[in-house]
């Protein structure tokens, strides 16, 4: 697996194009699914695209408005938010995990001037001091 893509900070989207709740946009980065989507709540997540249950993808749109995002392989449901809201199907044992079995959240992401970026690095650069040295910035503040 390359490992360079894990201390890179990516452009995901710009705000404009997922400005309504629930709107999303769903892509990858080096090999990783992603959503990049606008939450019930307003706020912009940036999530795995990938069930917890079986690792499939919840989305295979590119683009769209939803309330929901629904797992095809056993029917698990998200929410706009990341969160498991419905289980279809499954039994008691199953439902002990509905609160903890949201779809994960990149380790790092950020917005500069309407531009969402995400890093699949927990540690490293903050996104304005790699912003500035790849020049995203021309020192006038544009």
């Amino acid at each position: 697996m390359n490992q360079n893509w894990q201390r890179e900070w990516y452009h995901v989207a710009d705000e404009s194009e997922i400005s309504r709740q629930g709107d999303f946009k769903s892509l990858i980065i080096d090999e990783q699914p992603v959503l990049v989507v606008r939450g019930e709540d307003g706020q912009i997540r940036v999530l795995f695209n990938v069930c917890r249950h079986r690792e499939m993808m919840v989305c295979h749109e590119k683009q769209g408005n939803t309330k929901r995002f629904v797992c095809f392989f056993h029917g698990w449901i998200y929410d706009t938010k990341g969160n498991l809201i419905g289980l279809n199907g499954a039994n008691d044992t199953m439902r002990a995990f509905q609160g903890r079995r949201g779809l994960v959240p990149v380790p790092r992401m950020g917005i500069v001037r309407g531009r969402i970026f995400a890093s699949l690095n927990a540690a490293g650069e903050d996104l304005e001091a790699y912003l500035k040295r790849t020049r995203f910035f021309d020192g006038r503040g544009t």
